[in-house]
């Protein structure tokens, strides 16, 4: 970028109200006339040729409208660097424009880059006019005024934090920047956020577990190491009983069948009485029970035999049958009945006093799991909270180092001013952070209340700052010079306009 710019020669014609006008630039060119008489056209016909706009930034024709004309043309011849080059801007009779860079006719792509190969439109016009930066975006004006300001150093801002956040952010910026920093632990999807969350979470859990080791109640009075000894006692005196019991329900089976023997043996005895009634009376036959044929001595005496047969039999199995009954008798009357409802109540108890001890152990195991996850869930809660404590902590140095740096940029900004006071930065409540921001006061009021004269000493100071920030030397063009009163320091060309009632317009130079 070149550092020294000096305007030469400017040639007009047709611009404004200008039919013909050339100025030859001495170091203070001075312009001055009656209002209407031209003299913000000739400070505005260099920024026209250049960028085709006005002495804010903005498009500008300068065709006449109070006379005809064939064409509008301004040229200007500058020295930059020591090198003199000339550019020209037409706009012709068809309306359309034409380019020219040392009198060769050129493109308008390849004149813009001419252009802007040598200037900055908005620094050149910032340096050229003291108004133009004010009319500027506050984004624009805040690059401007830093672009060539470094910020403070690390180290710098860390040693204005407490010690804990110094050490802990100079730590975590070996690692991550700054802004990586912000957004690992801030933002929706930060770890602030999702710890957040998670310590609800765990708080719930807590309490959710908390409340069901309180719904178990005390905890049962039962000692794990000595249980499983209690439990073999039970099972041994449940053993013995049952031991003592092994032979009682063969006993009292054996008697119930022997009574059923003897009852069916009653029953059976009972009703061969009633046969045996019946056979004594049965009458001898005396035909044959097959042919009917009356039966004859032999015969009859047979059929006598037969039953005297049939009798003895029966009584044979008359007398087996009372035999077995008293068999059965004699050994039920060796046999006693052995009652084990009491044992039987015994063995419950036992049981019952296992159950319960068996439940105590596993509601102390119970209780005791329980009591673990509470702990664990304690613990994790306590963990979550100290990693949420630490995001925050660390979101909180990131903004007190935001503070600081912003605190200490400042300050060094304006330590470059005098009586101008710059704000770099704002505070913002809703978020609790200081964002980028800019603006200027003079004597506590802003910009747009000034009067004329304070304007152009607010622009003098700030077009001197930006070169000594940036170390460009450019012409300077104020207009209405008659409103200020007080110092001007240029550091080469210096163009004035002055209105002067019912004057002509008047060009003076002093100086090369």
């Amino acid at each position: 970028m070149p550092k020294h710019t000096r305007l030469i020669e400017l040639e007009l014609e047709n611009f404004t109200s200008h039919r013909r006008l050339a100025v030859n630039y001495g170091r203070i060119t001075r312009l001055s006339g009656r209002n209407g008489v031209g003299k913000t056209s000739i400070g505005t016909a260099p920024v026209w040729v250049l960028w085709s706009t006005d002495l804010f930034g903005s498009k500008f024709n300068p065709s006449p409208v109070n006379y005809e004309f064939d064409r509008v043309f301004a040229s200007l011849l500058l020295e930059v660097d020591g090198v003199q080059i000339k550019f020209a801007r037409e706009i012709n009779e068809k309306g359309t424009n034409a380019f020219y860079i040392n009198d060769v006719p050129t493109k308008a792509k390849e004149y813009e880059a001419a252009v802007a190969s040598l200037f900055d439109r908005d620094e050149f016009l910032s340096l050229y006019n003291p108004q133009h930066f004010f009319g500027l975006h506050w984004t624009k004006q805040r690059e401007m005024i830093l672009r060539y300001t470094t910020p403070p150093a690390k180290q710098e801002v860390l040693k204005h934090l407490p010690e804990p956040q110094a050490a802990k952010l100079d730590e975590l910026l070996k690692k991550h920047s700054l802004d990586d920093l912000a957004k690992i632990h801030g933002g929706t999807g930060g770890q602030k956020s999702k710890l957040e969350k998670a310590n609800i979470a765990a708080q719930s859990r807590t309490k959710t577990l908390q409340e069901q080791l309180a719904l178990m109640g005390s905890e049962p009075d039962v000692d794990p190491a000595t249980a499983p000894q209690d439990i073999a006692k039970i099972d041994a005196a449940i053993a013995e009983i049952e031991q003592s019991m092994s032979g009682a329900d063969e006993n009292n089976r054996k008697i119930v069948a022997l009574q059923s023997k003897i009852k069916s043996l009653l029953e059976q005895r009972d009703r061969m009485k009633q046969q045996f009634q019946t056979l004594q009376s049965e009458p001898i036959a005396d035909a044959c029970r097959v042919c009917k044929q009356p039966l004859q001595g032999e015969a009859v005496e047979a059929a006598k035999a037969d039953k005297e047969r049939r009798i003895d039999e029966f009584k044979r199995e008359y007398d087996a049958i009372v035999a077995q009954r008293k068999e059965a008798e004699a050994e039920l009357a060796a046999l006693e009945y052995i009652d084990v409802s009491e044992k039987l109540d015994e063995i419950r108890r036992w049981q019952e006093a296992k159950q319960a001890l068996q439940d105590a152990i596993r509601a102390k195991e119970d209780r005791q799991k329980l009591e673990a996850q509470v702990e664990q869930a304690r613990a994790d809660e306590a963990a979550t909270l100290a990693s949420l404590k630490e995001s925050i902590f660390i979101l909180d140095t990131i903004k007190a180092y935001r503070a600081k740096e912003a605190e200490l940029q400042a300050e060094k900004v304006q330590s470059l001013f005098t009586t101008l006071s710059i704000r770099l930065f704002k505070y913002v409540k809703t978020t609790d952070e200081w964002e980028p921001d800019f603006s200027i006061q003079m004597d506590g009021k802003d910009y747009a209340v000034l009067s004329a004269g304070e304007k152009i000493a607010a622009g003098l100071e700030l077009a001197e700052v930006l070169h000594k920030q940036s170390e460009l030397i450019t012409p300077v063009f104020i207009d209405g010079i008659e409103s200020y009163t007080g110092r001007v320091a240029v550091y080469d060309q210096l163009i004035t306009g002055r209105a002067v009632p019912e004057q002509e317009l008047k060009i003076e130079t002093e100086g090369k």
